[in-house]
Parts: structure tokens; sequence; C-alpha cells
């Protein structure tokens, strides 16, 4: 909770035990309540019922149900955060690594495909707070870009072109993930596969990438510039 409880201290909520603890069962609370009714379907009066405070409680925590959304974003990254690296301390190799990083993250987000669907509508629109490309989710966006960075520990890559390497698996993350909210195969198996093939590809083409440094050095100084490439 280290992004949330930054949040928290931004808005000048103490943060006391109580209050995280508070602040804790409200979030816990609503999730809990998207997971079973949905996210548009419930509201912070609900919220503020099922975690048993008042209403003006809950929005002192949370001024908004996109607000809520907001730190599970910061829940669900810390989470997966500490199980890719576990995973990626055990993989044998770069295929591994990286692809422990991808496994993880489905296995953090299983139970949410309901919650993730009614998010992800806001995907395309920077200035919805909800959405993954918006301000409100930086931090987590470039953890998440970070887990691929040191996923390519080891490759024989330079810096420019390691994060542009690190932003083009995110961006073949956020397709998988998309691919996977709309997966009704048992357990999402086809989404496991997907993911499989694809790197099956992806990751052998990092060998060639030494010989493409005249080019990808020159397109990672332009993203860059644009500021659309994560720092190495």
């Amino acid at each position: 909770m280290q992004g949330a409880r930054r949040a928290q201290a931004a808005r000048g909520v103490p943060l006391t035990a109580k209050s995280e603890k508070t602040k804790e069962t409200i979030l816990t609370s609503a999730l809990a309540l998207f997971r079973r009714r949905g996210f548009e379907k419930t509201t912070m009066r609900d919220v503020a019922r099922a975690a048993d405070v008042d209403l003006g409680a809950a929005y002192y925590y949370f001024p908004s149900k996109e607000s809520l959304v907001v730190a599970y974003y910061h829940r669900t990254q810390e989470e997966h955060s500490r199980r890719a690296r576990e995973a990626m301390a055990q993989a044998e190799d770069l295929r591994g690594k990286i692809g422990a990083v991808f496994k993880t993250k489905l296995e953090v987000l299983q139970k949410d495909r309901k919650v993730l669907g009614a998010i992800f509508k806001s995907v395309a629109d920077p200035e919805d707070p909800m959405s993954l490309f918006g301000s409100a989710a930086k931090e987590v966006r470039d953890e998440s870009i970070r887990l691929f960075d040191e996923a390519l520990d080891g490759a024989d890559l330079d810096p420019p072109t390691r994060a542009l390497a690190a932003r083009a698996f995110w961006s073949l993350h956020m397709g998988v993930l998309l691919y996977f909210l709309h997966d009704r195969s048992p357990r999402q198996e086809k989404t496991r596969e997907l993911t499989d093939g694809a790197l099956d590809l992806a990751v052998p083409l990092l060998a060639a990438a030494p010989m493409l440094s005249g080019v990808l050095a020159p397109l990672a100084g332009v993203l860059a510039r644009a500021g659309l490439l994560f720092p190495s």
C-alpha cells in the first residue's frame, strides 16, 4: 500500500494506525462490492455501509469511486511487483524472466476480470481519472514498466534499446490484458497460450537488437523526447 500511503499523505490525511486500518477496510469493502455487483452499480453509500463507516468518512479517504480504482491500481501493482520479482529470481533465462512478469500479472488479476471490464472502458481517455494512461496512474504505470526493464537484466542491450524493449513488452502485456478480459476459455487458458506464443516469437528478436542499434537508438531518442519512453 505504499502508493496509497503517498496519496493519503499528499491529501493531508493523518497516517495513524487507525486511519490506515479504516482506509484499508473501505478499499477492501469497495473491491468486494465491485466484484460482486460490478463497478457501475456500486455507490459510495454502498461502500460506506459495507465498511461500516459514515458516508462522510468514506469520502474523506476516497473522494470518489474513481479514487478507489486508483488505490486498487496501487494495491494490485504492489502485489504484482512482489510476485514478479520472486518469480524472476527463480527464472533460469531471459525468456523465463519476461514470462514471469506476464504470468504473475494474470495470476493477480484472475479474480478481477469483471471489475477490470468496467474499468478498461476508460483506458482510451487519458483525462478519465481511471485511465491507466492518465496522470493519476503514472506511478503505477512506471512501476509496471520497471518490472519489464528488470526482466531484461543480462540481455545484451544498450540503455536506449533496453528502455525501448521494456516499453515494447509493457505494451504487449497491455494487449494481452485486453484479450484476457474477453477470453471465455476455462481459466483463460487461451490467454496463456497467446502469451507463450507471443513471447516465443518476441524474446529471440532481442538477440538481433545490437545489429539494429543504428535504427533503434534514434527511435528511442525520438520517443524519449516525446515523453513516451520510460527512462533507463
